[in-house]
């Protein structure tokens, strides 16, 4: 009996000492606090989701998620920052769409998904609406394809910027209609429904909550949302691929990356924690508020979700590049 308890106990130390080995990380993670990095601005969408995500999963963790938003080249400065910190499962990225995009508009962009990141666990993501102004006089979206098809620079339509969801939405319409519509480039939203209201612009393929209360007021005319379904916030409004465009899907979706390298345990956790976060009143309340639905897939279906973007968006940026 005395040799098993002192086999027993041998077992234990051993077992104890092996999780504090260096490459035994994810018994004691974390042990300090975790960074998350995006290359939006405070205030956005994606930010306030970051923001509400590492709260919660401050709280799961124990230890304090901060955020920290570096802006510029689309994206990619964060994207980077990520791939060249630590493999220790300390450093995420808060990634969106342009991710997928950048892969072609930045062909020589060093940092490549599946080799430099992988994905950690889907967020959410939100449609875009094609909205004119009223004396534009289209009610339909083949109405407004016959006015932009009727010569080059027929219609004008409102971007927040060369490879943002407004931009490249207008290009893929270009594409798949035929038209040669005219982007006018703007700072910000807020610049841009502004113009469309006072009819200096005659489109934008905008983010719903910031068009919403002005759909609802009659300001503006919503054509089609460009998600795969019809948007809980826009019911009566048909899609885009009901509306004669089948397979036009643009959306700003929303996830976790982390550079490759990192521990599968910790990987593990990681995504584990942040389905219990996604599943809280205050991420859910978030997400509503930004007209995000919660993406819910296992981080394989994820990963196969990032490479098809990836690929989808050849096409598009390719037409950009002409």
């Amino acid at each position: 009996m005395r040799a098993r308890s002192r086999l027993q106990v041998a077992a234990a130390l051993a077992f104890a000492l092996n999780a504090l080995l260096p490459g035994n990380t994810w018994a004691q993670f974390p042990d300090r606090p975790i960074r998350f990095v995006l290359g939006f601005g405070t205030g956005g969408p994606t930010d306030v989701i970051a923001r509400t995500l590492a709260d919660q999963l401050s709280k799961e963790l124990g230890q304090r998620v901060v955020v920290e938003n570096k802006t510029g080249a689309s994206g990619n400065l964060a994207t980077q920052a990520v791939a060249i910190a630590d493999a220790d499962g300390y450093t995420y990225l808060i990634g969106a769409t342009p991710l997928a995009v950048n892969h072609s508009l930045f062909p020589d962009f060093p940092v490549r998904f599946g080799k430099d990141l992988m994905a950690v666990a889907a967020i959410g993501a939100n449609a875009n609406v094609l909205v004119v102004r009223p004396s534009l006089n289209v009610k339909t979206v083949a109405e407004f394809m016959q006015r932009a098809k009727a010569q080059r620079d027929a219609v004008s339509y409102a971007t927040v910027g060369v490879g943002s969801s407004s931009h490249l939405a207008g290009v893929a319409f270009d594409l798949a209609a035929g038209s040669t519509m005219l982007p006018v480039g703007y700072r910000g939203g807020g610049e841009a429904l502004k113009d469309l209201l006072g009819g200096r612009v005659d489109a934008w393929f905008a983010p719903i909550p910031s068009v919403l209360g002005s759909v609802q007021a009659g300001d503006l005319v919503a054509l089609a949302t460009t998600g795969p379904r019809r948007d809980p916030q826009l019911p009566a409004i048909p899609t885009m691929a009901e509306s004669g465009f089948p397979g036009f899907d643009i959306r700003l979706w929303v996830g976790v990356f982390a550079r490759t390298g990192v521990a599968a345990d910790t990987i593990r956790e990681m995504q584990h924690v942040t389905a219990r976060a996604m599943q809280s009143s205050e991420m859910q309340s978030a997400l509503e508020v930004q007209g995000i639905a919660p993406m819910s897939m296992s981080p394989a279906a994820f990963d196969a979700f990032v490479r098809d973007e990836i690929k989808r968006w050849q096409t598009v940026v390719a037409a950009v590049r002409k």
